[in-house]
């Protein structure tokens, strides 16, 4: 009886499973859905692994850039300013980043603005600067300083081109400068600006705080509170010529202000004679030229050393031979930011909830500025 039993229910969970098997039906539709799900499923994890892996390798390589103006970061902080937020935005050499400062300006007038400058910065960088500029912003106002146009060529060394682009984004106005800067650079040297991992990707060891924290409240603008006493050389009487090269460059940033809508203005910081009468004569000269070629175009040229002396005293405003200290700075800002708010009826946006950012940046740069008063920091580059 046992055994016969047994066979019984072995026979009958035979025939429940032949049953199951046989009212299962193959479903070609069903099964690719399986499989496409489990593809996709497969694709979004790898486009999230490389994701990450460009994330980290652009924070790896944005700690190891050498940083322009050190803590400042001038073209990379460029882009933590809010977008189409600027009235004005400033272009230019050392001369501009140490003669204006933006939160003065804020303070003064309520203007906000952003200062693109770097070490040595000439015409042809200041027009691929501000042509990368427009892409984020839309300033009504574009000033432009004008100490190195003396400088006829494209770019002064690797060292000052790198402080200009290396911080900017990667994108067709990096490619385009570079095909106009570097047209004949084999492309593992041209990859390394367009990459700058690639270039700094050793300097692991020279790290320091800055390389991890940049003051964008600064706007691109330096803090120099040291003094350097110098006389006032006065204006020579007879103009020096503008390099070519410098001129078609301004009328190119002429021509794309008025695509963009912007106001073009220059103007020049005052400065002293860095090594020779000569040499000073021929810079401020070029000033005196330069005045009439813009006059043609109908663009204002404020030229401070010759018609506003009073603004800056060679005593006390002069962190070095030819740029100005904070002192100096704060002073002129406070004059050129008068005269943009007259001029172009920009609008005053301090009690502006939208722009309670500027305000907490301004408390971030009195605060560093009166650290730095007290014990002043020589920033030479």
């Amino acid at each position: 009886m046992y055994h016969k039993r047994d066979r019984l229910t072995y026979d009958k969970g035979y025939e429940q499973v032949a049953k199951r098997i046989a009212n299962i039906r193959f479903d070609p539709n069903q099964a690719k859905g399986d499989f496409m799900r489990k593809k996709c499923i497969t694709g979004v994890g790898c486009v999230l692994f490389i994701l990450c892996g460009l994330l980290i390798f652009c924070s790896l390589s944005n700690v190891l850039r050498r940083k322009t103006a050190g803590e400042t970061d001038q073209i990379h902080s460029f882009y933590s300013v809010e977008k189409n937020s600027l009235d004005v935005l400033f272009i230019g050499s050392s001369h501009l980043y140490y003669g204006v400062q933006p939160n003065v300006l804020w303070k003064e007038q309520g203007i906000t603005s952003y200062v693109m400058g770097s070490p040595e910065q000439t015409a042809a960088t200041s027009y691929f600067l501000l042509k990368e500029a427009f892409r984020y912003q839309k300033p009504k106002v574009v000033a432009m300083e004008s100490y190195y146009l003396w400088n006829k060529k494209l770019y002064n060394s690797e060292e000052r081109l790198r402080q200009a682009f290396d911080g900017m984004r990667l994108d067709g106005v990096k490619v385009e400068m570079l095909k106009t800067m570097l047209p004949d650079t084999e492309w593992k040297e041209l990859f390394t600006y367009l990459v700058p991992f690639v270039k700094y990707h050793s300097r692991w060891q020279e790290l320091e705080n800055k390389d991890f924290h940049s003051n964008n409240f600064q706007k691109g603008a330096r803090i120099d509170y040291t003094v350097t006493e110098l006389d006032n050389p006065g204006i020579p009487e007879n103009a020096a010529s503008v390099p070519e090269n410098s001129l078609f460059y301004i009328k190119k940033i002429e021509e794309m202000c008025k695509e963009n809508g912007a106001e073009f203005m220059m103007f020049a910081v005052p400065f002293g004679i860095e090594t020779d009468q000569e040499r000073y004569d021929r810079r401020q000269g070029l000033n005196l030229t330069l005045e009439k070629e813009l006059q043609e175009d109908g663009v204002p040229f404020l030229f401070y050393q010759r018609d506003n002396p009073e603004v800056i005293d060679f005593e006390t405003d002069f962190r070095d031979k030819t740029h100005l200290n904070t002192y100096g700075a704060e002073k002129l800002t406070v004059h050129l930011g008068a005269y943009l708010a007259e001029t172009y009826e920009l609008e005053d946006h301090r009690t502006d909830a939208a722009y309670a950012s500027w305000n907490e940046d301004l408390e971030k740069y009195e605060a560093e500025a009166a650290k730095l008063r007290e014990n002043p920091v020589d920033t030479a580059d």
